[in-house]
């Protein structure tokens, strides 16, 4: 099995003995389809570029279709996950499951399987790709923490600014920090918007992370992590 210590997990400020360094999660396209990839490629810190993942590590895609569809990819076949799709956006979810830390590791097992637990988390995670503007694409689609342009992000070019929503069950989502190219940039206001400034062409990964106490016994909290993804030319 490949054990990848996910993007939200590293997010996690709380627990001082993480790397630095963070993963992310992206999506690439040519014509064929969609793949997704896990590693440090478009990040700002350094690390292997492409990381490899069990087939069981991605949990479900939906395929926004250009008539505002949402369609169900499949998934748990095999990995690197690819889905042959043309969407105006692909959003797909991930889960590492349940991480532990004690004073001497960090393992990718629930609490109650080690002894003298420090810190212990189940890692979720999702990244949405947007490939076209819609009246579709400009709603969040999907129950779980996202983030969602309010204008067109494929028309920017660097040194323009982006406002962005991040929404619960569709919902604006508070206090949540966002952060583009692995930097911290702000945090969503009571009505769920931050703006950040774009840097560069090429592929953009913003992304938010948020916490939430567990009671099942297995880990200390839940830790999501959302990633909206474009593409500007170079």
């Amino acid at each position: 099995m490949n054990l990848v210590i996910p993007l939200s997990a590293l997010l996690w400020a709380a627990v001082p003995a993480f790397p630095a360094h963070a993963h992310d999660l992206w999506l690439d396209k040519d014509s064929g389809g969609y793949t997704l990839y896990h590693g440090h490629k478009h990040s700002s810190h350094s690390g292997t570029e492409v990381l490899s993942y069990d087939a069981a590590f991605v949990k479900g895609a939906r395929c926004l279709d250009a008539a505002g569809t949402v369609k169900t990819q499949a998934v748990g076949k095999a990995a690197p996950w690819r889905a042959r799709a043309e969407c105006t956006a692909l959003l797909v979810s991930a889960s590492s499951g349940y991480w532990t830390k004690t004073p001497w590791e960090t393992k990718n097992v629930p609490k109650n399987q080690l002894s003298g637990s420090v810190r212990s988390w189940l890692s979720e995670e999702t990244v949405k790709r947007i490939d076209v503007w819609t009246p579709g694409t400009a709603q969040p689609v999907s129950d779980g923490l996202e983030i969602t342009p309010v204008t067109n992000p494929l028309a920017l070019k660097p040194d323009d600014k982006l406002t962005v929503l991040v929404t619960e069950n569709k919902r604006p989502r508070a206090g949540v920090p966002v952060a583009y190219g692995g930097d911290t940039r702000g945090a969503s206001g009571e009505d769920g918007m931050v703006a950040l400034r774009i840097r560069h062409g090429g592929t953009q990964l913003i992304s938010a992370s948020v916490e939430t106490p567990l009671s099942d016994g297995k880990a200390d909290v839940v830790v999501q992590t959302t990633a909206l993804q474009f593409e500007l030319p170079q």
